[in-house]
């Protein structure tokens, strides 16, 4: 038992410190895995568990000021993030092909690790759209392609902050915020004008590109890697982005073409 304790003990050291970016080692919620990973478990539970049983006799919050709110903040958030990476790295400095994580520190390093940890913070709190939903007692929204996507771009985003803030990588935070400006756009429209706006359907035909986009572009590393980018990343996310692709693929699926045709079907008979 003591060996097995030693191994235990000795695998944590290395994967909480000996791999870890020293530099993100203090910041909030990164120190250690226990932290993220107890707040991706309060949210579910709270979503499947808690939140509905609070909830079961009670009238459904409207909550439109709170989602007017949310929704401005979100599309600031992510416009702020998209802005700093396009115009202080991947549209100046960065190479598409292959990019080294910066690991001095360097200014450019340094922000870098600042906008990386911002754009952790904006996926935990992404995780307040469930929360609305439950709240707003729209149970039927909570799926598991949302529930999966929104908990794993939390760990996502925690693993870039303690391993990789930087470098290839971070084209998939540009690439998201980008998506969630839209997103969140529409979802800001949809408060406002509560009606069926006609550009949904786009919003998730623009998701399932992000996730084909983001795949090949990590895939390429395994055909060339001249920048040493650890591999981990593509390792982890290739398959993830196809999986969310399949997921996506499925709930658009459902959701538009099985609709349409069944529209299609009543006006014919």
């Amino acid at each position: 038992m003591a060996a097995i304790w030693n191994a235990l003990h000795k695998a944590y050291l290395l994967l909480n410190y000996e791999w870890a970016d020293p530099r993100a080692q203090s910041l909030p919620l990164i120190t250690r895995p226990f932290t993220v990973l107890g707040l991706v478990a309060a949210y579910a539970l709270f979503v499947k568990r808690l939140g509905p049983w609070i909830m079961r006799d009670r009238k459904p919050f409207e909550l439109k000021t709170t989602l007017i709110v949310y929704n401005v903040l979100q599309i600031i958030a992510n416009i702020y993030i998209f802005y700093m990476l396009a115009s202080q790295f991947w549209f100046t400095t960065y190479s598409w092909w292959c990019e080294p994580i910066d690991t001095s520190n360097s200014p450019s390093a340094l922000e870098m690790i600042r906008i990386v940890n911002l754009y952790f913070w904006l996926k935990a709190a992404d995780l307040l759209d469930t929360i609305f939903f439950v709240l707003r007692k729209k149970n039927n929204q909570i799926s598991f392609l949302h529930l999966y996507h929104h908990s794993n771009m939390v760990l996502l985003g925690w693993v870039g902050v303690k391993y990789f803030p930087g470098g290839h990588g971070t084209f998939l935070g540009l690439i998201n915020t980008f998506v969630h400006t839209c997103m969140y756009t529409y979802y800001l429209i949809a408060v406002i004008y509560p009606h069926n706006i006609w550009w949904k359907k786009y919003v998730t035909q623009l998701q399932l590109v992000q996730q084909m986009i983001v795949g090949l572009h990590l895939a390429q590393l395994f055909v060339s890697n001249p920048c040493n980018f650890p591999m981990f990343g593509p390792t982890v996310l290739v398959p993830q982005s196809i999986f969310l692709v399949l997921l996506f693929s499925h709930f658009y699926q459902r959701t538009y073409c099985r609709k349409a045709a069944q529209d299609t079907k009543a006006k014919a008979s």
